[in-house]
């Protein structure tokens, strides 16, 4: 009895040690990919699924990192608040945290803001909110971020054009499996068949292969934090929808000649664990040639 009690103290405190390793600290993974599209080297920086949270007193360390990586820009790929949907009742989710980041980080680079699903709630479900979708976004707008709500815009002296997209409600319900055509993408953003090297910010990785489709010749998701714990051989462990052992959960994939990363994020949610997955800013290059 006393070696199962000592065996199951060891792995408690060995767990607990691991996540509280991997919630508190982050990791910069880097990717570097070339184009002959490409106009001028660019670098930037990737965040998503920050959900609110502070790394240091008004996220100083966080900051830091991203003005010491000295990106040309900066993208946010959704989620970087909280917004719950649990209730009828009114629920006290700020933009505060986003917005200090915001106009912290557009002090030394531009910073293109696309929405995930809980941005997105805000205005799914307007009654459980004490801001209004507008509302929020102005508030976004006026840190110093560029809104990429279904919409497009164009980094001429890079030859790079960024595209933020935003799903409906109804592909994030936990037991959906709605297909997802090639068609909404082409009708939102136009075609990618141009001379411009396009950057895709689609904040979830279900639908990786309809994105690949399109046609970006990058794209950046989230949305399933890196599947709470990272299993070697296997990947992560559970999706948003609770779907066991999900594909796309973090890393690079190559879908239809595409280059696509989806990154683990960088702050915790409904479940405030991760297990061998820490925490992750992403650094990118894209260079000419």
């Amino acid at each position: 009895m006393r070696i199962l009690f000592f065996l199951f103290s060891s792995l408690a405190a060995f767990f607990s040690g691991v996540i509280l390793s991997d919630t508190r600290r982050f990791q910069v993974h880097r990717y570097y990919f070339r184009s002959k599209k490409v106009k001028k080297n660019a670098k930037f920086v990737v965040i998503t699924d920050l959900h609110g949270r502070e790394f240091g007193e008004g996220n100083k360390r966080l900051v830091a990192e991203i003005k010491k990586l000295a990106p040309d820009f900066v993208l946010m790929g959704g989620d970087i608040m909280t917004a719950k949907d649990r209730g009828e009742k009114i629920i006290n989710a700020s933009i505060d945290v986003a917005c200090a980041l915001v106009k912290d980080i557009s002090a030394f680079a531009p910073v293109y803001y696309a929405l995930g699903n809980h941005e997105s709630r805000v205005q799914w479900s307007p009654w459980r909110y004490h801001f209004t979708y507008r509302d929020m976004l102005m508030k976004l707008k006026n840190a110093g971020a560029k809104i990429l709500d279904n919409d497009s815009t164009l980094l001429k002296e890079y030859g790079i054009r960024l595209h933020g997209l935003t799903l409906p409600e109804q592909y994030y319900k936990m037991s959906n499996r709605r297909e997802l055509s090639p068609r909404l993408l082409q009708t939102t953003f136009g075609s990618t068949r141009d001379e411009y090297y396009h950057i895709l910010l689609a904040h979830d990785p279900e639908y990786l292969p309809v994105y690949a489709q399109w046609g970006p010749d990058l794209s950046f998701s989230g949305h399933y934090h890196g599947g709470i714990m990272q299993l070697p051989g296997i990947g992560g462990v559970i999706s948003p929808k609770l779907w066991l052992f999900p594909d796309y959960c973090g890393g690079l994939y190559h879908l239809n000649k595409k280059d696509q990363v989806v990154s683990r994020g960088i702050g915790t949610h409904t479940f405030p664990i991760r297990v061998f997955n820490p925490a992750e800013l992403l650094y990118v290059e894209v260079r000419k040639g």
